[in-house]
């Protein structure tokens, strides 16, 4: 794998995106995560937040409700812009902040679940990361043996605590059809998706691919999380012309 700063999910040209969209094209779809993640009421006073890199998405007030922020983030680079950002913002509380630059799931799932035990009554946010695992495990079909593994034992090590997740569902040159962000009781299918959101295709079936052999690609983000709970959708455009259809669910403990 490539060293955190080179990462083909992240790294130096993720953060010339970020610094040169994040107050433009990246504006709208922070404001409505930002609102989604105010919805979000965990009891937990301690986050963990897997692979945040800088913080770009976030709007810096929605850490305000944590007393203690942990980053789970490799990148050197991110550890230092995201402290940066946070110190900076005008905060009326400020969280302790601390980093963990190991990989604690892609190389052995299994430190994760032991990394949890250890910090105890923590909510966890994955940060726009598990829709990363497919590029950053090079795999090209949902039943690859380390993304299987990566799903049987992400959502057991989460236990009974307050989590939440936005991810990549699928990306292209196609732009949905998304102002803001909808919520629905369930995941959508791929077909319900192409309906809702990329309407007028004759073949909806055939839109979504996860071998990039179709307009949108599949980041093989299902049975991740329930199914049956409730799911956000929100338009991202990284970069023009490339548009991210991204998927929320959130559970609160109790």
């Amino acid at each position: 794998m490539s060293a955190p700063w080179l990462n083909p999910a992240g790294g130096l040209r993720y953060h010339a995106r970020g610094l040169r969209y994040a107050k433009t094209l990246w504006y709208g779809f922070r404001f409505a995560l930002a609102d989604w993640l105010y919805g979000w009421k965990p009891p937990e006073k301690r986050l963990l937040l897997v692979g945040p890199s800088a913080g770009y998405c976030f709007q810096p007030f929605f850490f305000e409700r944590f007393e203690e922020v942990l980053c789970l983030e490799p990148d050197p680079i991110a550890r230092h812009l995201f402290a940066f950002r946070l110190r900076r913002a005008p905060l009326e509380s400020r969280p302790r902040l601390r980093f963990e630059s190991h990989d604690l799931l892609l190389d052995d799932p299994e430190r994760f679940r032991a990394r949890l035990e250890a910090e105890g009554d923590v909510a966890v946010l994955f940060s726009n990361i598990v829709g990363q695992f497919r590029v950053l495990l090079e795999a090209r079909t949902a039943d690859d043996a380390r993304l299987a593994r990566l799903r049987s034992l992400l959502l057991p090590a989460l236990g009974e605590r307050s989590y939440a997740s936005f991810h990549d569902r699928v990306s292209g040159t196609l732009e949905p059809l998304l102002d803001g962000s909808m919520t629905f009781d369930r995941r959508l299918t791929d077909r319900e998706l192409v309906e809702q959101f990329y309407p007028g295709h004759d073949e909806p079936d055939a839109l979504v691919r996860a071998d990039g052999s179709a307009p949108l690609l599949d980041h093989l983000t299902g049975d991740f999380f329930p199914a049956a709970r409730p799911h956000a959708y929100f338009s991202w455009q990284l970069m023009p012309g490339i548009h991210h259809l991204i998927e929320g669910t959130a559970r609160t403990r109790g």
